[in-house]
This record gives C-alpha cells, sequence and structure tokens, in this order.
C-alpha cells in the first residue's frame, strides 16, 4: 500500500476520533444545526474521501501486483472500510445521545484498527 495514504489515514481519524472523544465527554450529540458539528461532518467526509483513495488504490495494486496476499480478506477490508464511517456517521446522526456519539467514535477507532490491519495484509502478514 502507499505509506503516505495510510499515514494520512491514521492521522485523520486520530483527529476526528480526538473530536468525537470531547463531544462525548461533554455529553453533547453531533447535530448539524451547529458550526463545529459540520465542521465535524466536514472532517468526516473528508476522511471517507481518502478511504474511498485507499480503496481504489488498493484494489487496483490488488489486481496488478505480483505479491502474494489473500485476496478475498484483502478486498473484505477495502469494502469494509468504505461501509465503516458513513454508517456510524448516520447512526450518530440519527440517535441524539451518548450513545451516538459512542457508535461515531468505536467507528472512528474501527477504523484505524482496520487500516493497521489492511497494511499487514498487504505486508504479507495474513
Amino acid at each position: 500500500m502507499i505509506g503516505a495514504v495510510t499515514g494520512l489515514l491514521y492521522v485523520m481519524s486520530l483527529i476526528v476520533g480526538v473530536w468525537v472523544l470531547v463531544k462525548l465527554v461533554m455529553g453533547s450529540p453531533v447535530l448539524l444545526k451547529y458550526r463545529s458539528n459540520r465542521a465535524l461532518f466536514w472532517t468526516i467526509a473528508a476522511t471517507e474521501a481518502v478511504v474511498l483513495a485507499q480503496a481504489v488504490i488498493g484494489f487496483a495494486m490488488m489486481f496488478t501486483s505480483d505479491r502474494e496476499i489473500h485476496r478475498l480478506t484483502f478486498g473484505s477490508y477495502l469494502v469494509g472500510l468504505l461501509l465503516l464511517l458513513p454508517i456510524g456517521t448516520w447512526w450518530s446522526l440519527g440517535d441524539r445521545s451518548r450513545g451516538g456519539t459512542a457508535v461515531l467514535l468505536v467507528a472512528v477507532v474501527t477504523l484505524a484498527a482496520m487500516v493497521l490491519r489492511l497494511s499487514q495484509i498487504w505486508a504479507g502478514y495474513a
């Protein structure tokens, strides 16, 4: 995988994760009527755009590379990454309690863990 894209995903998930953790500790739900929440939403959207780039690059490299990787697992992780943030964001916007914010935090932490695992699979540690 391309290290710069992976590193960018780590940084962006850290930024979003800390932001959501602060919202969770403060007990405030994610409501788009507030400016800070709209900024969080756009940061999540930017993170998803990087995830989309990672998926496109990953699928292209998976089919053009001669690496010995488990392609089904690798492809499943790429698809899972694409679905993770939209589902977590949708849930947090629908559930206006601390639980909805916690779901978004779990989605962001899971994103970072899945990117790490994707890198391990690409390196041959399947």
